[in-house]
């Protein structure tokens, strides 16, 4: 998906690291700066991250990119 489907409270299917599918809800999404790798670390852009909790269990996790959301569920 991309970041601007994406919306709060909305349950979607997600991939995990080891290649399964579980669902998690959106609760957030926060950005956060891009620095050089250089000296001087100067900003260079920004990210976005967001925040979600698995309801099967209640752990929250951070999905790191929006691609990795797959569809929404609910």
């Amino acid at each position: 998906m991309k970041s601007g489907e994406i919306e709060i409270g909305a349950v979607y299917r997600v991939r995990r690291h080891d290649g399964r599918l579980t669902d998690v809800r959106i609760t957030g999404k926060h950005g956060y700066p891009v620095r050089s790798g250089r000296y001087p670390y100067s900003v260079t852009g920004s990210k976005v991250r967001y925040s979600a909790v698995n309801p099967a269990t209640g752990r929250p996790v951070v999905i790191k990119s929006a691609a990795k959301l797959r569809e929404r569920v609910a």
